[in-house]
Formats: C-alpha cells, sequence, structure tokens
C-alpha cells in the first residue's frame, strides 16, 4: 500500500492538504471570444487548476455593468475552478476584453477573451464597389 493511503482507501482533510501539491494556476480551458448582436446574451467561461487554493476571477476589464453576472464555483475536479461571465442584455459598450485570472501563493495565471458586438440600430451599406 503507497506511504500516506489509509486502510479504508479514504484521506483525512488533514492528510490531503498535507499531500497537496504547492504548484502555481494553470488556465486548462481558456474563454473563447464570441459575437453577437446588441439586446442579445452572450457568455464567457474558463476553468483553471490551482494547489494550493487561490482566486479566480472572469472579468471585464474596463469597469462595471448592471448588465453583467459573474458565477465561480469549484470543480469539475479536484484543485480546480470554473467561472462564468453572463452579459445580457448585450450592449455595444460590453465590446472589449475580458480576463480570467487565478493567483495564488505560488504564481497566476491569466487569460483573455474578446467579446464583439455588433450594433444593429446603426444601418451598415456595402461599399460602393462590393457587388452582391
Amino acid at each position: 500500500m503507497p506511504l500516506g493511503t489509509p486502510v479504508d482507501g479514504k484521506q483525512t482533510e488533514t492528510e490531503q492538504q498535507l499531500f497537496c501539491f504547492n504548484i502555481a494556476p494553470v488556465v486548462v480551458i481558456p474563454p473563447r471570444g464570441v459575437h453577437n448582436i446588441t439586446g442579445a446574451q452572450v457568455y464567457l467561461s474558463c476553468e483553471v487548476t490551482r494547489s494550493p487554493e487561490g482566486t479566480q476571477v472572469l472579468e471585464d476589464l474596463p469597469g462595471d455593468h448592471i448588465n453583467i453576472a459573474v458565477q465561480v464555483r469549484g470543480g469539475p475536479s479536484d484543485h480546480e475552478a470554473t467561472a462564468w461571465i453572463l452579459i445580457s442584455p448585450l450592449r455595444k459598450d460590453d465590446e472589449g476584453v475580458y480576463q480570467c485570472h487565478s493567483a495564488n501563493a505560488v504564481g497566476e495565471a491569466l487569460s483573455y477573451g474578446t467579446v464583439t458586438v455588433i450594433d444593429l440600430s446603426t444601418p451598415t451599406f456595402p461599399a460602393a464597389d462590393d457587388r452582391m
């Protein structure tokens, strides 16, 4: 039987902490770039591993908006966390770069996703030399 494995196969919380390695966070699934029209909704998500536990934030870089919700939860695996950001309704002002950031005592990880918004309130016409 490997060292540190109890007879019943289960580790106590203290044993789990003792055998936990200290590693810097790693972005396992980065946020992907998304695009949609004004009035619709988009979401970004990211997943990180981290040990010891740290912080993880998926955030809009410039400011705070009432139409943006952020949720972070542990999992899907041990020492992992998943964050979502929902933007609804989507406005032209929401266009930009969003950041997934995780940090602990050992290091940090960053990843970025871009939101592109097509504003339907501004009509666009083909250029004179465009053909259908």
